[in-house]
């Protein structure tokens, strides 16, 4: 019997042992190919391999491109998840989603038959890496921008071959992004050494990429606007299919807007409660509490706040005042022990180069290569047309600096580059990324700075609501009930937003599917877990102990990461 045990048990370790190897040689082969056909996400993850090429666009590369997925797919469902360790298993449902969702992209979004920004974001992050990038040697990146500038006018007029419709509104942000290639394109030779002959031939064929540049936007505008209108976002269909895809197959479209819509109301009534003292100290006369009257109380408030002299910051002095800002957090978050140190970011802060592509007022540049210890770039947008003033409060810099560095997004980056697995790093888990960002602003202002005045837990609540009427018009306006018009009147009122705030969260969801949606099932999911924690070692509760296990596995689906977490 002993003998008989003994041989079930070498069968079932050999068979175990063949699935990890096998998957572990499928995924070496899929990170192999996806660098090979996604030469600008190579540079973003560091493989000098590529820094040379664009993915090209053309019929028969989809139908490769397509069919290579395909094969993935099938060889991935041969292997027997059960029989892979948890670790390994976490890997395979992350490739597995992620391959599902690049099939369903191409062959049922189609971007490049009537999206520019399919052709033009390639080219734009393309350029950019190499600008920006520090730990690209030199002779490197001479080589990689004169490859990458010379096959600009292939790339574009491959995507006005593959164009057969078009959606008014990405040819509104096609335009905006040609703007921003151009001021990027003539600020390459300045970061560009080389010999004088190299030096000349790389200006030759700026001149050549800017004059296709310049062509395919009067082809965009002069052109492709008589093709069939793409009616955006109705006709691709993303509330019929595409939340499995984009959001995953764990939630429920009808669930998740139901709870989004009762959190609606609650949270205003939150921030109200806080407001009304503040808007009763600065108004004499009486008001009548029905449901306008409260939303306008809020309203007036949040303006009242973001007005205050002693809130709003002088463009003359913002980089110190960021610096300070981050420079207390850090300090502050190590003096209270509850984020783990076992890692460090340095932070580099600079004003944002005009030629960035964002209608943000601070943007993060966050992903690096593993095996760099890269600094973070927080690029801070500077308007000259604001009257001197930096469009956000010192609050609003102090809520945004939370989410984005210390204990935010660059605290969630530097834990997740420690650990071995590429397909975690190159393939984060949106609603793991976006849910943390939003709980560091809450054990923040809430745990730990709770005694802070009522304003900051005003404009930190504001955020919260933005993030749950995000979700709510992105139900609305993915399924045709509410057109653009009117989701920007909504936001505006009941999130208490100001038109650029509105809009910007309309780029949102144009731009990048169901944000709002996974940020608020982040949202929702962290503090969920952070119960269930507690309540399984309440006795041994430590918020840091929670932080580390959180960090350590990696920005990994939160189904997942309730296994690893509870043992369930």
């Amino acid at each position: 019997m002993k003998k008989i045990c003994l041989s079930l048990m070498i069968i079932f370790n050999g068979c175990q042992n063949s699935a990890e190897s096998s998957f572990h040689s499928l995924s070496q082969a899929f990170i192999s190919w996806y660098y090979k056909y996604h030469p600008v996400e190579s540079t973003r993850f560091g493989m000098e391999k590529y820094h040379e090429y664009f993915r090209l666009f053309g019929n028969s590369e989809n139908e490769e491109y397509v069919a290579d997925i395909s094969r993935f797919i099938i060889e991935l469902s041969q292997i027997d998840a059960t029989r892979l360790s948890l670790e390994e298993r976490i890997d395979y449902h992350i490739l597995y989603s992620h391959l599902e969702k690049m099939r369903y992209v191409i062959n049922d979004i189609r971007p490049w038959e009537w999206n520019p920004l399919w052709a033009l974001d390639e080219i734009s992050e393309g350029l950019f890496f190499l600008s920006e990038r520090s730990e690209i040697n030199m002779d490197d990146r001479v080589n990689a921008v004169h490859g990458r500038i010379k096959l600009v006018p292939e790339i574009l007029n491959l995507s006005k071959e593959m164009m057969i419709s078009h959606s008014p509104f990405h040819i509104k942000y096609g335009n905006n992004r040609i703007d921003a290639l151009i001021l990027l394109i003539d600020q390459l030779p300045l970061k560009l050494h080389s010999d004088n002959m190299t030096l000349d031939e790389i200006d030759r064929s700026i001149l050549i990429c800017k004059e296709a540049l310049l062509k395919y936007k009067k082809w965009m505008n002069q052109y492709s606007i008589h093709m069939p209108i793409v009616q955006f976002p109705l006709n691709l269909k993303l509330s019929d299919q595409g939340f499995h895809f984009f959001v995953g197959e764990k939630y429920f479209p009808e669930h998740v807007y139901e709870l989004a819509d009762k959190k609606r109301i609650p949270a205003q009534n939150r921030i109200f409660q806080l407001a009304f003292p503040i808007y009763l100290a600065e108004n004499d006369e009486p008001v009548w509490l029905d449901r306008d009257d409260t939303l306008e109380v809020i309203h007036w408030t949040i303006d009242f706040i973001r007005n205050k002299p002693e809130n709003q910051i002088s463009f003359s002095g913002i980089l110190s005042h960021f610096y300070k800002s981050i420079s207390y957090f850090e300090e502050y978050t190590n003096s209270k022990g509850f984020i783990p140190k076992n890692v460090s970011k340095r932070v580099k802060l600079a004003f944002a180069p005009r030629y960035i592509h964002t209608i943000s007022n601070v943007v993060l540049f966050d992903h690096h290569p593993k095996k760099y210890n890269s600094e973070i770039l927080y690029y801070i947008k500077h308007n000259e047309n604001d009257g001197g003033l930096f469009p956000l409060t010192s609050h609003e810099i102090d809520l945004i600096n939370a989410r984005n560095i210390v204990p935010g997004r660059s605290v969630q980056i530097a834990h997740a580059q420690k650990y071995s697995s590429s397909l975690r790093y190159m393939f984060p888990d949106p609603i793991n990324e976006a849910g943390w960002q939003i709980y560091a602003g809450q054990v923040v202002f809430n745990e730990y700075f709770g005694d802070w005045e009522d304003e900051y837990h005003i404009l930190r609540m504001k955020e919260e609501l933005m993030v749950i009427c995000q979700a709510i018009i992105e139900e609305e306006y993915y399924s045709g009930n509410m057109v653009r018009k009117d989701v920007l009147s909504f936001i505006r009122e009941q999130a208490f937003l100001n038109d650029s705030e509105a809009e910007e969260l309309m780029a949102q969801s144009e731009l990048n599917y169901f944000s709002g949606t996974k940020a608020f099932i982040g949202m929702m999911e962290i503090n969920s877990l952070l119960n269930e924690y507690k309540k399984k070692d309440r006795e041994r509760f430590q918020i840091i102990e929670f932080h580390k296990k959180i960090l350590e596995n990696g920005i990994i689906p939160f189904d997942l990461l309730k296994k690893k977490l509870l043992s369930l």
